[in-house]
């Protein structure tokens, strides 16, 4: 299995394209024009929508971190101070999640997923016996429940048709009103074009009313984009 990893610890590049024809096939459901697939080697579990990977976990560790745009997150969060309230929207299989819980065990966190069939794979397979705190339900219902976090994780960006509603500005006044004082939010952005990217700066700058910070995962396409409220 060593054969995946980059010396950092990240899966390679190579392991990401081929994911979806490699492994044991332990899942695979249709739904509507999308299909979930579960796929597994050895210690390696991995969570893939349309043959497109969304979540890779290591069974005996699984709140390791194994995505470079997940290692650079948290080597955002390490010199935090520790949240009390955290809302991430958007499980995939939950590797956010898993290490979220291992690494801050006293803070408040609540996972949102509106798929029912991801969260289903998620308790399945990937570790979610911890489950009392994940509610399938829709991020922008959730953001209306007059509760407040001191760090928003948005990971909903999972492929490059994002819902419309993520480039709306109403969106993201209520991703605002949510946040805590001094409060984080954290975007897991997949940009297929440049012009998405500035879109959402321009979204960002005019809730917030400054510029956010936005780095680029050398080759992928994640961009970790970060603000405070």
């Amino acid at each position: 299995m060593e054969h995946f990893f980059e010396d950092s610890g990240a899966v390679k590049h190579s392991f990401i394209e081929d994911c979806h024809c490699i492994g044991q096939l332990l899942y695979w459901h249709k739904y509507g024009a999308d299909c979930i697939q579960v796929r597994q080697h050895k210690q390696l579990r991995w969570l893939l929508i349309n043959e497109t990977l969304q979540s890779v976990v290591e069974k005996s560790r699984p709140s390791r971190l194994l995505f470079p745009h997940l290692q650079y997150l948290a080597m955002l969060w390490q010199p935090l101070t520790p949240p009390k309230a955290i809302l991430e929207l958007g499980l995939g299989g939950g590797a956010i999640r898993n290490y979220l819980q291992h690494t801050y065990p006293d803070s408040q966190l609540m996972s949102v997923e509106k798929n029912p069939n991801i969260i289903h794979c998620y308790k399945r397979f990937f570790g979610g016996d911890h489950a009392s705190n994940l509610r399938c339900f829709d991020a922008e219902a959730v953001l209306d429940q007059q509760q407040t976090y001191d760090w928003i994780i948005l990971d909903l960006f999972s492929q490059l048709d994002a819902p419309l509603f993520l480039y709306k500005h109403r969106f993201y006044e209520k991703l605002r009103s949510a946040l805590a004082k001094n409060g984080y939010l954290f975007i897991n952005f997949l940009s297929g074009h440049e012009s998405q990217l500035k879109q959402l700066e321009h979204l960002l700058i005019t809730t917030f009313g400054k510029i956010p910070s936005i780095e680029k995962i050398p080759s992928y396409a994640n961009n970790i984009v970060v603000i405070r409220k």
